[in-house]
């Protein structure tokens, strides 16, 4: 019976291990390990491990937010080791829903914790910036880097259009500059109704703004990212859950800065041009571009 155990235990450990790593979107690695009686992940960064450094100080630093219904708080960074050519990161194991899974397990009262519980959040960043004029030539040359690393032509065009848009933005707009996650996807945050949200893969931006988590949100309770690659009866049920418990804290917000968040956004979706693979996701991101930019989709 032991034995038996033991087996069970490793073939569950190899296929967390293996789920994992299906649904992270980097080149980093990630696998569990255990550490006495606690299960652990630990992601090895590969690559840009200064930034890593980074990323892991801005998630250190984050500090618990108590809603009415559940906190918001980072996954506890039990250890973290700089080496010549790698990087790892410990955390606990956190068990709950994330990412393509919501359609899947939420209810309505799970989505409308994850909603409120987001609200606050965004708030909570907002109340800690200051306002600051940004040069709009800033998302210029970024667009710009992007469209030359784009390979596909049909990409490679909206991410040009995104830069004539840019190009009719006044020179500076005022922007709130403060804290935010950075990543701030579905597929970056764990939700135990016991317990809470939970925080990873926090990311250091080209431009700290909560707005940047706005633009995030929207990616997912917009236009679908997290449920692109499930099957139909899904993502009606994920566009469903996302109308109905969309953050009020993002309309609002957009409502105090339309055009920042419209560039914002326009500018998180072109930047994942250069890293479309699969056809999918490339005629998803040629209908969420073309929905940002106000056009209809041919």
């Amino acid at each position: 019976m032991l034995l038996i155990r033991k087996l069970w235990v490793i073939q569950k450990t190899l296929k967390t291990m293996l789920d994992l790593n299906q649904f992270s979107h980097s080149h980093d690695s990630l696998e569990i390990i255990h550490r006495g009686h606690l299960s652990c992940v630990r992601k090895t960064f590969h690559s840009d491990l200064e930034r890593a450094q980074r990323n892991v100080a801005k998630q250190r630093q984050f500090r618990p937010i108590y809603t009415g219904t559940a906190k918001v708080a980072a996954a506890e960074v039990i250890e973290f080791h700089m080496r010549s050519d790698s990087a790892e990161l410990l955390m606990p194991y956190i068990e709950g829903i994330t990412g393509h899974m919501f359609p899947v397990h939420a209810t309505r009262n799970v989505a409308h914790t994850l909603s409120a519980s987001l609200s606050t959040l965004l708030y909570a960043e907002l109340t800690e910036s200051r306002e600051a004029l940004v040069e709009t030539s800033l998302f210029r040359d970024k667009l710009s880097s992007v469209s030359e690393a784009t390979q596909d032509l049909a990409l490679k065009q909206l991410v040009d259009n995104c830069t004539a848009v840019v190009d009719r933005f006044p020179a500076e707009l005022l922007m709130p500059i403060g804290p935010c996650h950075g990543d701030l996807t579905l597929s970056n945050l764990i939700l135990d109704p016991a317990s809470g949200i939970t925080l990873i893969d926090f990311l250091e931006t080209f431009l700290e703004t909560p707005l940047q988590d706005v633009a995030k949100l929207k990616q997912d309770f917009v236009y679908g990212w997290s449920f692109r690659k499930d099957p139909p009866a899904l993502v009606i049920k994920a566009e469903i859950l996302c109308h109905h418990h969309l953050p009020q804290a993002i309309v609002q917000i957009e409502r105090m800065y339309p055009d920042q968040v419209r560039l914002l956004t326009m500018m998180t979706l072109a930047r994942i041009a250069p890293y479309v693979t699969d056809s999918v996701t490339q005629r998803w991101l040629v209908r969420s571009l073309t929905d940002c930019l106000g056009a209809t989709p041919q």
